[in-house]
C-alpha cells in the first residue's frame, strides 16, 4: 500500500517544524506502508524571492520561475537529510529527475506527464523514501516552470494518481476542513465531503484546497484527506463515497465561504447591441481574467445598458485598461470599480429550489442591517456581495441560523 504526503510550507516554516515531523513518517515507517513526501518551500521563503526578483525589475518570464523553484528544493534536501539522521533511508527528487513534463505557461503551468515516474517507484522498492519537489516542473525544452496557487497539492494529486495510491494526504496547520472559516467561527468539523461540495468550496473562497488539485482528483477518483501536522485526528476524507441523508429531498448545506479579494466592475451608459457582452468580456477572458457574477441591467427607454461583473482585486488595472482600448475608445461609456467588497456564499446542492435557504440569508442581512450589492444562484450556491467590514458578523450569523435549523451536513448524513 502507497500513501502520498505532501507538507506545506507552515508543516515546513521553520527547522522546529521539520524536525517535528519526523513523528508522522515513524508511524506510517513503523506499520511497514510505503509513503512518498511532496513538499512546499519553508513558509515564507516565495515571498522573499520574489520581493528579490522586484529589486531587478522582473515580469512573469521563465527566469523568475527558475528562481522561485529554489524554495522547494532546499526543503526536499533538509527533510532527506532529517529522515538519514534517524536511519530513514530517503531520496529528494527534483521536477527534472522524476520528469515531471509541464507546458510553456510560465508561474501558472499546467501538468502534462510524468516521464520518469519509475524512478519513484525503483526508490520505494529500495524501502527509501522519496522527498519530492511540488509546485515546480520542467518544459519539452529542459525549463523551470512553476504551477501558481496550490501548485504543491497538485503536485501530490498527481503523484498519487501514477503510483495508484491509496490516499493522497494533504498536511496543513489546518486540522480538517469546516462548514466555515474556523478563524471566524468556533464550528462543527467535516469527516466527510464529496469532490463536488469541495470544488464548490474552493472555487468560491476556502483556502484548505485549491481548484486546480480537487479537479484532478475528481476526474481520476483520487482519494485526498485534510490533515494537520500537529495534532492527531483523522482530518476529513475527500472522495466520491456516497451517502444518504434520512431525508430524501431535505436541503443539506455543505458550507459557508467567503472571499475578500474581489472587485466589482461596471462599465455603463453602453450601446444595448447585439453581442456587446462578447466585447466587454472577450479581452478580459483571453487575457486571463476570472469573471463572476455578471449582471446585465438594460435602461428602460433608452437603447443603453449597464454591465457588471466581478474579478479579483489583483485584476482591476489590468480590467480597466482592456476596458478602455476595447471599448470605451471605440463605443464609449464609462467605467465604475469599488474594492473591499467580499463574496460570501451557502453551499449545498439543491439550494436555489429551497426557498428556506435565500429567505434565512436576507433575515440574516436584515437583522443586521448590512446591504445586499448583488446576489446570484445556482443549484449548488447562493452567493452574495457585501462590504468587507461585514463579513465576520454576516457569516456568524448565518452559521448560527444554519447550525440551529440544524441543516448542516455532518459526516455526509443528517446530523
Amino acid at each position: 500500500m502507497i500513501i502520498i504526503q505532501k507538507f506545506g510550507g507552515t508543516s515546513v516554516g521553520s527547522k522546529q517544524r521539520i524536525k517535528f515531523l519526523k513523528n508522522i513518517i515513524k508511524k506510517y515507517k513503523n506499520l511497514k506502508i510505503k509513503t512518498v513526501m511532496v513538499l512546499s518551500a519553508m513558509s515564507g521563503e516565495t515571498s522573499k524571492m520574489v520581493f528579490l526578483a522586484r529589486y531587478f525589475f522582473y515580469k512573469k518570464i521563465k527566469e523568475l520561475d527558475c528562481l522561485l523553484c529554489v524554495g522547494e528544493q532546499v526543503s526536499v534536501s533538509l527533510f532527506s537529510i532529517l529522515l538519514n539522521s534517524i536511519n530513514i533511508e530517503s531520496k529528494p527528487l527534483t521536477s527534472v529527475q522524476i520528469g515531471l513534463l509541464t507546458n510553456n505557461d510560465y508561474n501558472n503551468a499546467r501538468i502534462i506527464s510524468i516521464k520518469n515516474f519509475l524512478l519513484i517507484v525503483k526508490n520505494l522498492r529500495k524501502n527509501k523514501i522519496p522527498v519530492l519537489a511540488g509546485f515546480q516542473g520542467i518544459t519539452k525544452s529542459g525549463n523551470f516552470t512553476t504551477l501558481g496557487r496550490g501548485g504543491s497539492d497538485t503536485t501530490a494529486v498527481v503523484i498519487a494518481l501514477y503510483l495508484k495510491a491509496k490516499e493522497c494526504q494533504i498536511y496543513s496547520d489546518v486540522e480538517s476542513v469546516f462548514f466555515s472559516d474556523p478563524r471566524i467561527c468556533r464550528n462543527i468539523k467535516m469527516d466527510f465531503a464529496s469532490f463536488e461540495t469541495m470544488l464548490e468550496l474552493s472555487s468560491l473562497g476556502s483556502k484548505i484546497l485549491f481548484v486546480r488539485c480537487v479537479e484532478i482528483a475528481r476526474k481520476y477518483n483520487v482519494n485526498i484527506r485534510v490533515l494537520s501536522s500537529f495534532l492527531k485526528n483523522k482530518g476529513t476524507l475527500i472522495s466520491n463515497k456516497k451517502y444518504f441523508s434520512n431525508s430524501m429531498e431535505r436541503v443539506l448545506i455543505s458550507g459557508i465561504t467567503h472571499s475578500n479579494n474581489e472587485a466589482k466592475i461596471t462599465v455603463k451608459n453602453i450601446p444595448n447591441t447585439y453581442g456587446i457582452s462578447s466585447k466587454i468580456l472577450g479581452p478580459l477572458i483571453s487575457n486571463n481574467i476570472t469573471i463572476d457574477m455578471v449582471v446585465h441591467n438594460s435602461i428602460i427607454g433608452e437603447k443603453k445598458t449597464n454591465f457588471t461583473f466581478l474579478i479579483e482585486n489583483k485584476f482591476i488595472k489590468k480590467t480597466i485598461y482592456l476596458l478602455n482600448r476595447h471599448i470605451l475608445l471605440k463605443i464609449g461609456g464609462k467605467i465604475e470599480f469599488e474594492h473591499n467588497i467580499t463574496k460570501i456564499s451557502v453551499v449545498g446542492i439543491g439550494v436555489r429550489t429551497h426557498n428556506n435557504i435565500i429567505e434565512k440569508i436576507l433575515y440574516c442581512t436584515s437583522k443586521l442591517k448590512i446591504n445586499i450589492i448583488l446576489i446570484s444562484t445556482s443549484e449548488t450556491k447562493i452567493s452574495i456581495l457585501i462590504k468587507n467590514n461585514n463579513t465576520i458578523f454576516i457569516i456568524r450569523e448565518l452559521y448560527t441560523i444554519f447550525n440551529q435549523n440544524n441543516m448542516f451536513r455532518r459526516n455526509g448524513r443528517v446530523a
